[in-house]
């Protein structure tokens, strides 16, 4: 008997998922982070190599009963990445034309959809992947806190830390959502705030203020909305780039593209609604379906072997 194996990685933590060839789960596993730029190379190889021993011993499933195995892996960004994580694969004794191995983004769209079509992911950061029929990948964003990951978490706890200092250097007007941060932090005073965000060092916690902002936003606060809409203007612009590649201006039957919304702040809320309007006053001329992420991305791991086992998109 034969078996599909999906590995979803992630910054914090690794679900391995293993099914029958139709699909059928039968054992699920969790470890640890997989992501080799913020655990290292050797703790990624542990946890792929630990998580999938543990999974298959479990079956007593040996590596030949594998048909395919999906990797998804956070940090998986460039050429190079590629290669680092492939090479510490290898190592495990998988056989490499049976193995496919992308970013995890790429687990979270077939969770929900088939191609064609993208995923856009907005949580503590942000990238935008889209998917061709033929399974040809394309990126955009997602390079990081620094220069990139526009409209994510982060990007809009950032704005409004930004507007809140403008404040406490009487150098903006007055919005009850600061109010709001400084409850937020527990702050007796803005004098303080000011401090105890300079204080900051952990892009977690300013990606967690995206979620006051939505709250806000949503009761009507006027400056939470700006940030939104700054913050869903420049996720859709990025999206754009990747629904010109996908899209086939030569096809008269417009066919569906399904876009699938993943992320904290892409999870049914004013924010993702602003950023589904955009998208649809720019692309009248398309047939686009939104969808939210619902189902685990591990599951679109299996999806995806099911359609490479039957050779139904590109191997990786």
């Amino acid at each position: 008997m034969k078996y599909l194996v999906s590995i979803d990685g992630g910054g914090t933590k690794t679900k391995f998922c293993v099914s029958d060839l139709d699909g059928n789960i039968l054992k699920e596993h969790t470890t640890g982070s997989t992501n080799y730029k913020s655990v290292g190379i050797k703790k990624t190889y542990e946890n792929i190599n630990n998580g999938l021993k543990k999974i298959l011993k479990d079956l007593y499933i040996d590596y030949d009963d594998i048909e395919y195995t999906v990797f998804g892996i956070s940090g998986c960004d460039s050429p190079n990445d590629y290669k680092i994580i492939m090479d510490e694969i290898l190592k495990i004794g998988i056989n490499k034309e049976k193995i496919y191995l992308a970013n995890d983004a790429v687990l979270a769209f077939y969770a929900q959809a088939d191609s064609p079509g993208l995923v856009i992911v907005a949580g503590t950061g942000s990238i935008i992947l889209g998917i061709k029929e033929d399974g040809e990948i394309y990126r955009v964003g997602g390079w990081g806190y620094n220069f990139s990951d526009l409209g994510s978490g982060y990007d809009i706890g950032r704005k409004l830390l930004k507007k809140v200092l403008l404040y406490c250097d009487e150098c903006h007007e007055y919005s009850d959502l600061f109010s709001c941060v400084l409850d937020f932090f527990g702050a007796n005073s803005f004098e303080q705030l000011a401090y105890m965000i300079t204080d900051i060092n952990n892009n977690v916690e300013i990606a967690n203020l995206a979620s006051l902002v939505i709250d806000c936003a949503e009761q009507g606060d006027k400056l939470a909305i700006e940030i939104l809409r700054e913050s869903s203007t420049e996720l859709s612009k990025l999206a754009q780039v990747i629904l010109r590649k996908i899209s086939n201006p030569m096809k008269i039957d417009k066919s569906e593209i399904n876009i699938v919304l993943s992320g904290g702040t892409l999870n049914k809320t004013v924010y993702a609604q602003m950023l589904m309007n955009n998208l649809k006053t720019e692309n009248t001329d398309k047939n686009l379906k939104f969808i939210s992420q619902e189902n685990q991305p591990v599951y679109g791991g299996i999806r995806l072997a099911m359609a490479l086992a039957n050779r139904r998109v590109k191997h990786g």
